[in-house]
């Protein structure tokens, strides 16, 4: 396993970024793809069409969490958890 850690803008930024990328009790995520990318924010869209903006510390974050989510959907990774410490979310993928 390995953790990657993106830094959030605060702790409830963090908070949310965790509970978008927690696994359901199927294994699955919610997350179906990124909607937008603008400056240190970033728009996730979820499986149900709901779009949910996290603002991250810097662009350079952005595009880290956004290669991975991009892996993420095309299924060249999973997530086995996330969790959130302060303005840290933390997220362990099965190598």
């Amino acid at each position: 396993m390995k953790t990657l850690k993106f830094e959030c803008e605060d702790h409830y930024e963090a908070e949310k970024l965790a509970s978008l990328m927690s696994v359901q009790k199927d294994n699955t995520v919610w997350v179906s793809g990124v909607e937008a990318v603008v400056g240190n924010e970033i728009v996730i869209q979820l499986k149900d069409r709901s779009s949910h903006a996290v603002l991250l510390k810097d662009e350079k974050t952005v595009v880290r969490l956004k290669s991975f989510m991009t892996d993420l959907m095309k299924g060249k990774i999973k997530i086995h958890s996330s969790e959130c410490l302060g303005s840290l979310t933390e997220i362990t993928i099965l190598d």
